[in-house]
This record gives C-alpha cells, structure tokens and sequence, in this order.
C-alpha cells in the first residue's frame, strides 16, 4: 500500500492514570520519512516502538501524579486527645486553702489546707485534637494543591523518533480523580507523657494573715490509653498520673500525688463535646517529720474521689481566632470528710493561632466551691495571658501568667495575688 493513497494514518493511545489527564497520540503520515511502500516488517517494528514509547510516557505521568498526590494528602482526622485529667488542671483553682496557726511549724505535719492545687494549664492544649484548630493558609494550601493535580508534570510536548522521522504529540483530554489509596497507619493503644513544669506566686497558701512567696517544681509521668470507640461518636478512656512537687523554701511540705482517671467522652455536635468521669486523687507524705510521734514519709493524707460532668465548646470567629468555653460540674467525696465538697467551674478562653506551632491568648477561669461538711463557701477567680508553642509532634511548652481574686466565709483565706508558670511536656512514646 502506498503512502500517497493514506491521507492521514491515525494511532490513538488512551493513557489512564491514577488522578492524571489522558493523552492521545497523533501520528502524521504526512511528514514521515520518504517511504514508498509500508512493509509488514516495518509496520510491526512501528507498532512496537510506540507501544514502548506509550508505555514510558504513561509510566512518568503516572509516577509525577502519585508523587504529588502523596505530598499533598491530608492528615488523617484526628481522634480526641486524653481530655479528662487535664480538664481538672485547667478548672481547680490553685491554692484552695486555708492558713493553721501552725502552718510554718518544722515539727507540724504538712496542712491539708495548705496544699496548693495543680498549675494552671490552658485548656486549649487539651482540646487542639479534640476539636479541629484553624488551619493556617488553609486557602492557599488548597488552591495550590488544586493547581498541582490540574497541572501535573507530564513528559515534553512533543518528541521526535529519527530513527521513523515521526513526530508524537500529546494532546490533554478529560481529566479523572485520583482514586482512594489505602493507607495502613499504625494506631496506638495508649502513650507514656512526662512534664516538667514551675509555679511561683506571691501567696503559696492562699493565707489572709501572713502571705507567702514561693514556688515549687511538679515533675511527673502520664500513662494514658487511647479513646477507644463505644459508638460512632462515643469514646471510653482512662489515665494513671504520678507526680512530684517539691517547694523551693517551703520544704516540710514536699507531698506526691497519685491520680486515677476513667472517662466516657460523647462528640454532640462538631463543635461541642460532653464529658462524665470519675477521678481518685491520693496524695503522701515526702518527708519524715521532725517529731517523732507525728507523720512518715509515704503516710497518706488524702483521698478523694470526684464524679464530674463537663461540657465543651469551641468556636472559630476568624481563620486564625478561636473562642473556647467550657463548663465543669464536680462533687468531690474525701478522707478527711471535711474537704467534701461541690465546685461549678467556668472558663473561657480567647485564642490567637500566630503560626502553626505558636498560639498566644487570654484566659478568664471562675470556680465556685460549697462544702458540704462545714459552713465554708469558696469563690475564685483567674485571669492570664498564655503562650503555646508546640515544639515538634512529640513536645510542647505552654506559658502563663496572671492574677488571682476571691474570697471565702472563712476569714483565713485571701485568693488574691498574681502567679507565673511555665511548662514542659514531652510524649516518651506510644503502644
């Protein structure tokens, strides 16, 4: 057959990539070399080199539209984070204490009243997996990772075979979605966390008669499990906490503390969760006493136990500010049974996403305490400024610093008095 009886010979190949474009190959006879007669030989050979060629090129497109669709993947959604034990840092108020007569006494055991509560933690380094915080740049990362899978890298746009003095043009045609890749990620039953943190204030005690300056350092171990799934929205999880606080010159009032945490968290809404659980704090003696008919180092001098009910919410009034509120009712059951007692907590939180890892923000926290074994009522608040830095997927620091206001029917107590804190926390590892 020869060529001048061929108008245009025609060889369309399909390409079919995973999220890419198809391409049809276009074949002018016209501008082929000066053959007379197409043998069957040289026909077969054709065939073969642009089945190869074809097969190279749908390789590239296929290989550049996985590569970019990996980068550009999401994170997977993220499951809640072990909200309950740190729910109680951010909703007891610090010092709810009152001053004895002899509460600087070397020879005394270490007063009750007189046990400042844990640091201050800002609730939003609980809630950042619980509920979605802004995404910084959210729009351009998406208009850029659109532009990537319309405009993905494809071979030149033409090219010359020599050898057949034909020229291979590619022409983009409908393109297709990427399709649902499978991905197997590992997932933890539970994590080991240490933190390190220091409190300073000028009333360690919460004392009206003669306020004290201190500070001390809390170290301690977190082994929490992860939330397991009761329902489609419904999570079970617990925690064991171990700590050590140590004051800088109030030394005879060194204690450990051990707590225990069982949770049931239910998603209500996107934005808003709910909470029940139940808690056992105990704490112990660190040291020996002076006197020799008095407490042990190790001897126990509370257990508490605490049924709680807390409601959450966050809402985003900007891509980078957030309002967070949350609201705790608690009764708390005690040995000794004068520090039973009911505590409404309320807090609300103004949140600023700087970068990605840095977040700065406002605080305001109120707690309202009635004990039911004593006439004494409590109420208590907080006001500072925070600052969140996640440092790396495994480590982050918080700062704050404040004020403290309140009062109480008892006439030893005085809230007032500012604080500073800063904290370190560092995941070990996760099983």
């Amino acid at each position: 057959m020869r060529l001048n009886n061929w108008k245009n010979l025609f060889f369309c190949i399909f390409l079919a990539s995973s999220g890419g474009s198809w391409c049809c190959i276009r074949v002018d006879a016209a501008e082929s070399a000066n053959t007379d007669i197409w043998r069957p030989q040289n026909l077969a050979s054709t065939q073969l080199n642009y089945q190869q060629l074809c097969q190279k090129l749908e390789q590239e497109v296929i290989n550049s539209l996985c590569k970019q669709a990996s980068e550009s993947h999401p994170l997977d959604s993220q499951m809640p984070l072990n909200l309950a034990q740190q729910t109680r840092e951010i909703t007891q108020a610090p010092g709810t204490t009152e001053k004895p007569e002899d509460t600087q006494k070397q020879d005394g055991p270490p007063q009750l009243e007189s046990q400042p509560s844990n640091l201050p933690t800002s609730p939003p380094d609980s809630k950042e997996q619980l509920l979605n915080a802004p995404e910084i740049n959210y729009s351009q990362r998406l208009e850029r990772l659109i532009q990537l899978l319309r405009s993905p890298k494809l071979p030149p746009e033409s090219y010359s075979d020599h050898e057949l003095g034909l020229r291979v043009r590619l022409l983009p045609l409908e393109q297709q979605p990427l399709p649902p890749t499978a991905v197997v990620k590992f997932k933890p039953i539970g994590s080991l966390q240490a933190r390190v943190g220091y409190f300073q204030t000028n009333n360690i005690f919460s004392s009206n008669d003669s306020p004290i300056e201190d500070g001390f350092v809390i170290s301690g171990l977190t082994l929490a499990s992860a939330y397991f799934p009761l329902g489609s929205k419904t999570y079970l999880n617990g925690s064991i906490d171990g700590n050590l606080i140590r004051y800088l010159n109030q030394s005879q009032y060194h204690y450990n503390q051990v707590r225990f945490n069982l949770s049931i968290y239910q998603q209500l809404s996107q934005r808003m969760y709910g909470e029940i659980s139940w808690s056992n704090q105990q704490l112990f003696y660190a040291n020996n006493s002076d006197r020799l008919d008095s407490f042990k180092a190790g001897d126990r001098f509370l257990n508490e136990n605490s049924l709680e009910l807390s409601l959450g919410r966050r809402d985003p009034l900007t891509p980078k500010l957030t309002l967070d509120s949350f609201y705790e009712l608690s009764l708390n059951f005690a040995d000794p049974l004068s520090r039973n007692r009911i505590i409404n907590s309320f807090w609300v939180s103004l949140n600023y996403y700087l970068q990605k890892p840095l977040q700065v923000g406002i605080d305001y926290q109120a707690n309202f305490s009635d004990f039911t074994q004593r006439d004494r009522e409590d109420q208590f608040h907080r006001l500072f400024g925070h600052l969140n830095y996640q440092i790396s997927d495994t480590t982050n620091m918080n700062v704050q610093a404040g004020v403290s206001l309140g009062s109480s029917t008892d006439e030893n107590i005085d809230f007032d008095g500012w604080f500073f804190s800063i904290n370190y926390n560092l995941q070990l590892g996760q099983f």
